[in-house]
């Protein structure tokens, strides 16, 4: 089955720490031009112009999945005298 490429999102998504690296989603103008996103340390700027919408459901994907973790590790039973 054929994948269509990644549309960027609509709505912002907040920047993405990824270690010493920052992650800046695409985004779109009021045009509905689309500018990609980018990976930015220091004075550097990696464009990625081809997978930013890629890299951003991951994190977006990790995130829920460490959110999920962290509710069932929450709702885990203590035990007394352990």
């Amino acid at each position: 089955m054929k994948q269509s490429p990644p549309q960027p999102s609509s709505r912002p998504d907040p920047l993405g720490d990824l270690g010493t690296w920052l992650f800046v989603p695409d985004s779109r103008n009021a045009q509905g031009e689309v500018r990609p996103g980018y990976l930015s340390r220091d004075d550097e700027r990696v464009v990625l112009a081809y997978c930013s919408g890629i890299l951003g459901d991951l994190l977006r994907t990790i995130r829920q999945l460490e959110d999920d973790a962290a509710a069932r590790w929450d709702a885990l039973p203590v035990a007394v005298g352990a």
